[in-house]
């Protein structure tokens, strides 16, 4: 079963090294999750391994597939230093055992206790003992043991903060489940002379980080009787959504086609750049609308004042149309901005291009960051999007 895995995350173009491949061939991810069926332990799936008193997740084993993106991303080669930001079950420490070697070194750390006891006897079983496990804010890292060639963080992060640069070598990589607006993506980033850019951007979804690190955002309802929500940063009012699909709505269609399977990360990172109201909306038993949401559990909505706008799609010949619907007293001209954007970003953003993230400190634009098309402040970073050829 841990071959077919590997073998079919192989074949659909995730694992791209020999490396990873071998680390997951290697490591024996059931002794991870002792309390699954061995069909779920080998599954493509995420696995719950921890709730707390309302039975919300706290703690899980990731899908295998962006653990297997992720360790590519980070491009962790034999006696490099890393450092783990959520240790989980200890699966991913003990693939990053294997792909560092016995010249390297892997420190995992995690808040929770209950986390940090499970994550340390799966690793000893296993025979993962080299590897480091303490109970700490993941937000101020691990200075003891700095500074790190890699550094990878497995939970939900909205931030940068101060500990990772300075804990991480310079010419080192960061990869962390970045939120930009409640867009979450992969990024893995390249630090260089104060400056963090990006190499590669992939969508992912992760539970947020607790702690220091921790950011609040809200959840409204969107129609009364119907199973769909609106999450948006702590910045924006989205009580403005609440009951946007109970009234008529405008549909304003773009020329903008996706193919069947296309991805839409990158569009749902366009737009939450574009728009300081931007939240993810979700639709788990059915879209209960006119139109096709264009991705069920984070679909591309946008909030300003009383009014809402959503992506949709609908079939057409080789794939999908998207459209914008909007809500409100101003709901149609907000559709059109934001249909306007999809069709930016589908002009100069598609056929080899990508969007880039630089990241950096203080108040003083770096020259990598001139230029940008977009800019999102955070509490420690400023974050500079531009538009880049793909590398």
């Amino acid at each position: 079963m841990r071959a077919r895995l590997v073998g079919n995350l192989r074949s659909n173009g995730v694992i791209r090294s020999a490396s990873v491949e071998a680390a997951m061939l290697a490591v024996p991810r059931h002794c991870f999750l002792y309390e699954a069926p061995l069909r779920a332990a080998y599954a493509d799936d995420v696995y719950v391994t921890k709730r707390n008193s309302d039975g919300d997740a706290v703690s899980s084993a990731s899908q295998p597939a962006i653990v297997a993106e992720m360790l590519e991303q980070l491009d962790v080669r034999p006696g490099h230093r890393v450092l783990e930001i959520g240790a989980g079950t200890g699966y991913n420490a003990a693939l990053l055992d294997a792909l560092v070697g016995s010249h390297g070194s892997v420190t995992t750390v995690d808040i929770d206790a209950d986390t940090v006891m499970r994550a340390r006897k799966a690793l000893d079983e296993a025979g993962c003992r080299r590897v480091q496990v303490v109970q700490g804010d993941g937000e101020l890292g691990a200075p003891e043991g700095a500074p790190y060639d890699r550094i990878i963080v497995t939970v939900g992060t909205w931030d940068l903060p101060p500990a990772w640069w300075g804990q991480l070598a310079d010419g080192g990589r960061l990869v962390a489940p970045l939120s930009i607006r409640s867009c979450e993506h992969s990024v893995a980033f390249d630090y260089r002379d104060g400056v963090m850019r990006s190499r590669s951007v992939v969508g992912c979804g992760f539970m947020p980080m607790r702690g220091l690190g921790s950011h609040d955002g809200q959840t409204v309802e969107l129609s009364e009787g119907r199973i769909m929500t609106f999450h948006v940063e702590g910045e924006v009012d989205a009580e403005g959504a609440t009951g946007a699909l109970d009234g008529r709505g405008t549909t304003v269609w773009t020329p903008v086609r996706l193919k069947v399977n296309e991805d839409a990360s990158q569009l749902s990172l366009w737009l939450a750049c574009a728009f300081a109201g931007y939240g993810r909306m979700s639709a788990p038993f059915g879209d209960h609308g006119l139109q096709r949401l264009l991705m069920r559990w984070a679909n591309p909505a946008v909030v300003e004042g009383g009014d809402f706008a959503y992506a949709v799609c609908r079939r057409v010949p080789g794939g999908n149309e998207i459209g914008v619907r909007g809500h409100g007293p101003g709901g149609t001209a907000l559709a059109v901005r934001v249909a306007e954007q999809v069709r930016l970003w589908d002009r100069v953003c598609r056929d080899g291009v990508n969007l880039q993230i630089v990241a950096y400190r203080g108040d003083d634009e770096p020259e990598a960051a001139r230029g940008a098309r977009f800019t999102v402040p955070k509490r420690h970073t400023r974050l500079a999007i531009r538009v880049a050829p793909v590398p």
